[in-house]
């Protein structure tokens, strides 16, 4: 890094276009420390998981190594390595996968192709086996400048393969003969048949329903497009965005015609959208005059309930973005009552100043029996301030659509419960009331139990996630309510466990009135800065003089970069627990933890809804998630495309994708509706348009 920045700094590269480097400017690079390196080997268990395999490579020296190609170089049948390095002889890595002593099964492909393409780039070779389909492809291109010409290698141990074909760049193929262990050279010729990708869906059969994308069918048409607002201009050490939460999404019959209507919520300065079902399943914009005019705020959450007993469901808001702070008014939640013809005014009165808050879930629930819907309103952060516990509200209807905050008579630990994330209400003791479950950020899954107008609080599980959402089904059978919960994933730079968990230390380390993030995580057993040398530096300037290498900061431990006094005085958040799981409800409020299959793990879930893909009578769910706005060093979590879990029974799942459609972007909430005759499923997605899919 220092030698990036030294030869990036504007005076020297113009020295460089005016060719008049001189010896100091040369003498100063010799002085940059020089960190050489062993080359790193991973092994892949499957699965999408690698383990470091440093035990087993020998004689592994530090080098600056900067191109590799393999090739079985010794005609063994395992795939050695030559690497290439500065300044010193190249190194080659024998493979000892094959030795006297053990023998593993290959096939070795030398591929002539057609006069045009005579090294046959662009082929492939499909092995088809008992349990699994494996594809392997000619492309000797291995990086900027680097190239080499092998054979197609395809390993076989432990391997029974019905068989492989051979699909030329032409698309015609033809079916290697069973022989293993040995090179086979393969000619190309012409008048081959055509192969047919349909081979391939008939080897594995998706068990999910036919899935169909809808959304121009029912007109549905609606793009959520985020404001310019970049949070990390204003607290560059956060680990993420906090201000990208939408867009709300909530349906219901807002008309009284027996047919589902839309709502979906916009970022700030763009109008949300009311979309009105017609009775051949097709929608249409309904002008709402009271919800153009609030298109300063941004919408979050939101739900269709009677606060006021007229029998017609009135929308209620919660307000994020996190943009706003301190007294603003764009912080309050809101209610829009419905005259019962689907015409929204707002009450304007419906929130005291008291509860203003950046929020993440509005919830409806009658929590006192008086028959008036009452809400539960989730604070999700506290603007310019991440760290801060946000305070969250359990707010009494008077029966006329006007809330009064009553956390403090139901529970003293409610409104600083944590950084929630989702909230919903259910009979998780069955006892005949609903009870209050909070995801939570940098804590645990809770439950407030309900228990005859007080809430008390119970850790569903002490595992400390970046949780994201619950969602009550009856996976087993079993009578009572288990959850589903979506955490950030193990795709991921941050691994968290009881033994190296994931930090962050929230205080003013520089003295300038001013709070900031230090978030720490493991590597090889020493906790660390995840924000690199030059990003703390831009917000804690005095680290600049203490450290001017990199390499004196990359020696450094935590409490040598900042006072231990200061850590010691910081407020410590806490992760431990970063995989999607499902909790076995075993009763008593007894949870057990499951996780779920590894295909799940693959991106943070948002959201979550309960089908029936399979038509076995076990709920199976549909996943969805991702999320983009990370810090540069974590990059996007963009590895959903829609994923099913599918109800084996027992709480057992096994993961799909699904048959037809693929749903890209950001998805933060998903909704079932009724289309026409259709049961469908509608999409919320951040920076994107809605979407409806359906199965078949």
């Amino acid at each position: 890094m220092d030698y990036i920045n030294y030869i990036s700094n504007d005076e020297l590269q113009e020295k460089i276009r005016t060719n008049r480097v001189d010896e100091n400017d040369m003498a100063l690079i010799e002085k940059f420390p020089q960190i050489k390196l062993a080359n790193k080997f991973y092994l892949n268990k499957g699965e999408a998981k690698f383990v470091d395999a440093a035990s087993m490579i020998r004689n592994n020296p530090k080098t600056y190594s900067n191109g590799a190609a393999y090739a079985d170089f010794d005609n063994d049948g395992d795939m050695d390595m030559v690497v290439n390095n500065v300044d010193e002889p190249a190194l080659i890595y024998k493979n000892l996968s094959n030795n006297d002593d053990t023998k593993k099964s290959f096939l070795e492909l030398k591929l002539k192709g057609s006069s045009e393409n005579l090294n046959a780039i662009g082929t492939k070779a499909i092995a088809f086996t008992k349990n699994e389909l494996r594809t392997y492809e000619k492309f000797p291109v291995r990086g900027f400048q680097g190239s080499m010409e092998v054979p197609l290698h395809i390993g076989l141990d432990k391997t029974n393969v019905d068989s492989i074909l051979l699909i030329w760049p032409d698309n015609t193929y033809e079916k290697l003969p069973g022989i293993k262990d040995s090179l086979l050279n393969m000619t190309y010729k012409q008048g081959l048949p055509q192969f047919n990708y349909s081979l391939i869906k008939e080897h594995i059969v998706n068990p999910v329903k036919q899935t169909e994308d809808i959304t121009n069918e029912t007109a549905l048409s609606y793009l959520h497009e985020e404001n310019p607002f970049n949070e990390f201009d204003r607290e560059p050490l956060i680990p993420f965005m906090t201000s990208r939460e939408g867009p709300a999404l909530t349906v219901g019959d807002i008309n009284g015609d027996g047919l589902d209507d839309v709502f979906i919520g916009s970022s700030k300065l763009k109008k949300p959208g009311l979309f009105i079902q017609q009775s051949n399943g097709r929608f249409l914009r309904s002008n709402q005059p009271a919800l153009d005019a609030d298109s300063t705020y941004e919408e979050v959450d939101a739900v269709w309930t009677d606060v006021n007993n007229d029998r017609f469901p009135d929308l209620v808001v919660a307000s994020g973005g996190n943009e706003y702070y301190g007294n603003s008014d764009y912080l309050l939640p809101r209610v829009y009552l419905n005259d019962g013809k689907g015409n929204l005014s707002r009450l304007t009165d419906a929130f005291d100043r008291t509860v203003m808050l950046t929020a993440s879930c509005v919830v409806p629930y009658d929590f006192n029996g008086d028959g008036y819907i009452d809400l539960f309103i989730g604070g999700r952060t506290v603007p310019n301030e991440y760290g801060t516990i946000p305070q969250s509200y359990l707010l009494k209807n008077d029966g006329k659509g006007k809330f009064t905050d009553v956390t403090d008579q139901y529970s003293k630990e409610l409104s600083k419960a944590g950084f929630v994330k989702h909230a919903s209400w259910s009979d998780l003791d069955n006892d005949g009331d609903k009870d209050l479950v909070l995801s939570l950020e940098w804590d645990g899954i809770v439950g407030f139990v309900n228990d005859k107008g007080k809430f008390s609080k119970k850790y569903l599980t002490d595992k400390k996630g970046w949780w994201n959402f619950t969602l009550a089904v009856d996976v087993d059978g079993d009578g009572d309510l288990d959850l589903v919960a979506g955490n950030l994933g193990q795709n991921n730079r941050l691994k968290a466990s009881d033994l190296n968990p994931v930090r962050l230390y929230y205080n003013d380390y520089d003295g300038n009135g001013k709070k900031e993030q230090v978030l720490t995580y493991y590597l090889q057993g020493k906790e660390i800065p995840f924000a690199t040398k030059d990003e703390l530096v831009k917000q804690i300037p005095e680290l600049k003089k203490k450290y001017l290498y990199a390499e004196e900061f990359a020696k450094a431990s935590l409490t040598d970069i900042f006072k231990k006094e200061k850590l010691e005085k910081a407020e410590v958040l806490t992760a431990n627990y970063f995989s999607n799981v499902i909790l076995i409800n075993n009763g008593n409020w007894n949870f057990t933890l499951k996780e779920l299959p590894w295909e799940a793990q693959l991106t943070p879930y948002r959201d979550a809804v309960i089908t029936d893909v399979n038509n076995d009578k076990r709920p199976d769910i549909l996943l969805a998630g991702n999320f983009y706005p990370n810090s540069i060093q974590m990059g996007e979590y963009d590895g959903d495309y829609g994923t099913m879990l599918i109800n084996h029974g027992n709480g057992n799942f096994i993961c799909s994708v699904l048959n037809g459609v693929a749903i890209k972007g950001e998805v933060r909430h998903v909704r079932k509706i009724n289309a026409g005759k259709n049961e469908a499923f509608i999409l919320g997605r951040n920076n994107d348009s809605a979407m409806v899919i359906k199965f078949k």
